[in-house]
């Protein structure tokens, strides 16, 4: 076996410090449990190695250049796609409004003749509703009743004269309403039985203490003769009616009022009525539609002394159906030619308020006049705007738009906010117009 020979590598810089200092070898301890194994040494030409190196750091160039073309990517970026522009831009608008005349015509289709086609309506119904009287007034009423007469003086009949007094068992006294004539007994039997008659009394005051239950009743005028005790009188039910104080009754304010309130609620309920019959697409005309009062009245009159009372109307509304289509095609038609060149009108604020003129039902037509309202404005194109504003600084933009009459008022928002210019391309100038 040839002999090895063994080399210490030591770096350039300590070469002669470890020549001037050789190192001690450790002495190497034996891992304890560990069994040596002799490797082999391999001899190697180290000859190079005597040579000092320069170190390099290819890592970090790598870092460096990576990074650098990362930040060109960026700025290339930057320059495709910044500065991004959104300015909002609000136009002045004002209130046109105008009236248009029109008729209806279920057989026409002439636009150009401002004629409409569409027909006639007509709803009637009835109503009834109670209503509380709140007059008041000092009410006084007599008692009156039903009394039998009894004549069991005689055969012969006995007459009386209306007036003639009965005085009741509580000593209330009673008058004959009218004349009566009091049959004479009649024999039954072989007995002889009292004639009797049925007569309505009233008290001669009013009082509610009148108001008494059954009782026997004498007559006054027969006393002191025999006829005071074989005429009499009884009541079967209590006298009813007798009052005095103050009571509820109707007005002429509680009439009114439940006029007004029964025209103004069977209105609506002949409107409700109409509009259940109005199908998707279709428009009622309601203005100026007018209603027929068929009937009207209240079950009582004024001075009536009853806490409530009825009132009932009957009625009939005739108006017109047209198709909201073609009455927005007339209405636009004639709003186009009220506006300038450069000016336009907003679609969604149109307004359409149709009121009736007149109505034939015989002939099925009827005179419309059609009051529109619609807001407007002096257009603004966004194209040639933003070829306008292209590479514009934003203090030149804002004096821009100063300029510019039918701008309310804008709002400019570049990004990133360090540009002070608005770009080149327009695709990155995102413009949106809307309206005060």
């Amino acid at each position: 076996m040839e002999d090895k020979k063994f080399f210490d590598i030591i770096p350039p810089g300590r070469r002669e410090e470890s020549q001037e200092k050789p190192l001690k070898p450790k002495p190497v301890e034996k891992p304890k449990g560990e069994l040596f194994v002799k490797k082999e040494v391999v001899e190697e030409d180290t000859s190079s190695d005597l040579i000092p190196r320069i170190p390099f750091p290819k890592a970090k160039v790598l870092i460096l250049s990576v990074f650098l073309l990362f930040l060109g990517l960026i700025g290339v970026a930057v320059y495709l796609k910044l500065p991004n522009v959104d300015i909002d831009i609000w136009l002045k608008t004002e209130n046109l409004t105008f009236t248009v005349p029109a008729e209806v015509n279920k057989e026409t289709n002439k636009f150009d003749s401002r004629e409409l086609k569409g027909k006639i309506v007509s709803e009637e119904q009835f109503l009834s509703q109670e209503f509380s009287s709140t007059g008041k007034a000092v009410k006084e009423e007599k008692s009156e009743g039903i009394v039998r007469i009894f004549n069991d003086y005689s055969t012969s009949s006995q007459s009386l004269i209306a007036t003639t007094r009965f005085v009741s068992s509580e000593g209330k006294l009673f008058r004959l309403v009218e004349r009566v004539v009091v049959p004479g007994q009649t024999l039954e039997k072989g007995k002889l039985v009292p004639g009797t008659v049925d007569a309505l009394v009233r008290a001669d005051v009013t009082g509610q203490e009148y108001n008494i239950g059954p009782s026997a009743f004498s007559i006054p005028g027969f006393a002191g003769t025999p006829k005071y005790t074989f005429f009499y009188a009884k009541s079967f039910s209590a006298m009813k009616g007798g009052f005095r104080g103050e009571t509820l009754i109707v007005s002429a304010e509680d009439l009114e009022k439940a006029r007004q309130v029964t025209r103004t609620k069977i209105e609506e309920k002949i409107d409700n009525a109409l509009n259940n019959r109005t199908l998707p697409g279709l428009l009622l005309v309601k203005e100026n539609a007018s209603l027929n009062i068929l009937e009207q009245g209240p079950t009582a009159k004024v001075g009536d002394a009853v806490k409530t009372f009825d009132y009932q109307i009957r009625a009939k509304k005739e108006t017109v159906l047209l198709a909201e289509d073609d009455l927005m095609t007339l209405v636009q038609t004639d709003l186009l030619s009220k506006l300038e060149d450069q000016q336009r009108f907003l679609p969604e604020s149109i307004q359409i308020n149709p009121s009736i003129e007149t109505l034939d039902t015989a002939t099925g037509k009827t005179r419309l006049s059609l009051k529109i309202s619609v807001k407007i404005y002096t257009n603004l194109e966004s194209g040639p705007l933003k070829e306008q504003l292209s590479e514009k600084s934003i203090r030149e933009v804002q004096q821009s738009f100063q300029n510019l009459s039918q701008v309310s008022r804008a709002k400019i928002k570049i990004f990133p906010s360090f540009f002070k210019n608005l770009p080149k391309d327009l695709d990155k100038i995102d413009l949106k117009i809307s309206f005060e």
